[in-house]
């Protein structure tokens, strides 16, 4: 197959994309402009999960605390000061009196009530997050007591969960305190991270002529987003760009560098390698393999190549039954590990991804949390696999029933499909199908376990290793192979009451060890994180965290 590799390969692609990328009808060009991981999924704070909406999140809106542009490490956002009791268990966070919503309004500490409960009410992907606080759990066992009497017409039922039995206290307009079940160090990370973000009810919902109010379709969509944060979205281009202007609201309206930020999606790599190389993009935040590979022979030195925050794996649903019926084979543990065990995955990264990344036999990533040391995961061993295999009851494959591989087209996920279809193939006898979907269908398949095997993968959100372990807890909403273990989920709420580190980290080593053991995921490999970007651009940490704060992004355009 023909790639655009090199400008002499492709001038004509390359021109034509410089013009298409370089003008438009509906705005100048912006200050600072980037290819983002991919489209945006959702702008709705209680649905997101995916890196490009959370990057777009950060620039929308801020919590509690936000991120420092460098480090990324928790500092005060839209709270200060924020008083903290002797025990670490109380939290009351005074507003800023100058902070204030995109429309003008001022920011109000029922804003953070208000999110906070619809996140738990709407049971979104990070709603575990808030039980560190006390009620939390309790009160989303409530609602989901009262959504399963309500879905089965319990006569006279009605709802029964109150939010404000919570710990999570509205002291006045500017004061919201919050106390925590137990110390949790990493609560300056989780009110740093969106799923915490606040959110401007009065612009979310519309009123029904008499009839309740009902949540927006639109709400997500200029000019009716209403943020927090250092920009507000002016524009969004299905299919091909956002655009971010400052708001002239935000507290800290004087540290935002860019007076413009647009946000292009160019789907093509070839188109987007293309549009950077012409001087139409600035930052390139998640390059193609196959260019980078090549591009760092030719030692670009615009070109940044970094250890990252994240794994690629292949995700089984555990569920006892397929998807419309019929006995899972994924549901044994030794079918999962059979799986897990037939593949080669060093063919990956040297032919496929091309960028050598570390291969993966475990979960967490190494090296990126002190201290943490992840424990043995499963080897590449086909004799061991079909042996497995046959103990499940399908000796070399027979009586495999036909099921699919589900994955994204775009990027390299086909061809990783196509080689994974061919080691089951060749190690178990089984052949399986390609369920290849755009990336919102795929998405959609992974987070309501319509699928049997998948592509998947997880880019930490936080700076400590629950971010990670969090994602396979019994009652995590990103838990899409419904993998579930008493004694994982047992360790790791042990965990979150430790306050001792290494204790803490031993805990962890466990929990991991018992999903390294089940199997519910194939490790495939280690994230590293591939940006493009020429001298002159400002505010892209080179972090393994893979985030960027758009407030300190800039482009010195001098000549």
């Amino acid at each position: 197959m023909r790639r655009l590799l090199i400008i002499p390969l492709g001038m004509l692609l390359l021109l034509g994309v410089a013009l298409y990328w370089s003008s438009s009808a509906t705005s100048q060009r912006a200050d600072f402009t980037f290819v983002n991981r991919g489209d945006i999924k959702t702008l709705d704070l209680a649905k997101m999960s995916y890196l490009q909406d959370i990057r777009m999140a950060y620039a929308l809106w801020e919590g509690l605390y936000t991120l420092d542009a460098e480090s990324l490490e928790p500092i005060p956002g839209c709270a200060w000061p924020i008083d903290i009791s002797d025990d670490k268990k109380v939290y009351t966070f005074h507003l800023r009196p100058d902070a204030q919503w995109s429309n003008g309004e001022p920011l109000r500490a029922h804003d953070f009530v208000f999110a906070w409960k619809r996140i738990c009410d709407e049971d979104g992907d990070y709603a575990s997050l808030l039980e560190y606080i006390q009620g939390v759990k309790e009160y989303r066992q409530a609602v989901a007591a009262d959504n399963e009497a309500i879905k089965k017409a319990v006569p006279g039922y009605t709802r029964a969960a109150n939010f404000s039995l919570t710990a999570i206290q509205e002291v006045d307009g500017q004061t919201l305190r919050v106390t925590l079940v137990n110390p949790t160090p990493i609560f300056p990370n989780l009110c740093a991270f969106p799923a915490l973000f606040p959110a401007h009810e009065k612009s979310m919902f519309v009123q029904e002529r008499n009839g309740p109010a009902r949540l927006r379709s639109d709400f997500t969509l200029p000019p009716n987003l209403v943020g927090n944060g250092p920009f507000k979205l002016v524009k969004w281009d299905f299919k091909r760009r956002l655009r971010l202007e400052p708001s002239p609201w935000y507290w800290d309206r004087a540290h935002v560098k860019s007076n413009s930020i647009e946000m292009k999606i160019i789907e093509s790599p070839q188109a987007q390698f293309a549009a950077y190389d012409s001087g139409a993009v600035d930052w390139l935040s998640d390059l193609d393999g196959d260019f980078a590979a090549k591009l760092r022979m030719r030692n670009r030195a615009d070109l940044h190549i970094f250890n990252g925050f994240g794994t690629m794996f292949y995700s089984f649903n555990c569920r006892p039954e397929l998807p419309g019926g019929g006995i899972n084979p994924f549901h044994d543990v030794r079918v999962r590990k059979a799986f897990a065990m037939a593949v080669d995955k060093s063919y990956i990264v040297d032919n496929i991804t091309h960028l050598k990344e570390p291969i993966a036999t475990t979960y967490i990533p190494p090296g990126v949390f002190p201290g943490y040391q992840s424990p043995r995961g499963l080897p590449y061993d086909v004799a061991a696999a079909r042996k497995l295999l046959a103990e499940a009851g399908y000796p070399d494959g027979m009586g495999f029933p036909k099921l699919k591989i589900n994955f994204n087209t775009e990027g390299i996920h086909a061809k990783t499909a196509e080689y994974m279809q061919r080691q089951f193939r060749e190690a178990l006898n089984i052949e399986l199908e390609l369920d290849g979907k755009e990336i919102k269908v795929f998405g959609e398949q992974l987070r309501n376990k319509n699928y049997a095997i998948s592509k998947a993968n997880w880019i930490g959100d936080y700076a400590d290793v629950s971010t990670f372990t969090d994602k396979y807890l019994s009652v995590s909403g990103n838990n899409d192979a419904d993998w579930q273990n008493p004694e994982y989920d047992r360790l790791c709420a042990e965990a979150a009451r430790e306050n001792d580190q290494d204790k803490r980290l031993a805990l962890f080593q466990r929990a991991e060890q018992i999903l390294c053991d089940e199997a519910p995921i194939m490790p495939l490999y280690h994230f590293v994180n591939v940006y493009m970007f020429r001298d002159g651009v400002h505010g892209i940490a080179l972090n393994s965290r893979n985030m960027v704060m758009l407030k300190a992004a800039s482009v010195d355009r001098s000549p």
